[in-house]
């Protein structure tokens, strides 16, 4: 199985996302350890919508300049 993954903030947050059989994304937002928020799932419907809600929920617990020098491209990893 493939997955996507971002690590913004100098890898400190890791947002996931994971096709669910072609049918839709799943979405994991995960922070770094001694925060209090609960992590973050939700689906999309296609890998853009879901890069997308997963980059705007990061900025928006943790405002930053979402680049590529501070948190990286999107890549596709495989199990």
């Amino acid at each position: 199985m493939s997955y996507w993954q971002r690590l913004h903030l100098n890898e400190t947050i890791k947002a996931m996302a994971t096709s669910d059989n072609g049918r839709r994304f799943f979405i994991q937002l995960r922070e770094p350890p001694g925060e209090h928020r609960n992590p973050i799932e939700f689906y999309r419907w296609t890998l853009t919508e879901a890069q997308e809600a997963a980059d705007r929920i990061v900025n928006a617990y943790y405002p930053h300049d979402c680049d590529e020098q501070i948190c990286g491209l999107w890549r596709k990893l495989d199990n």
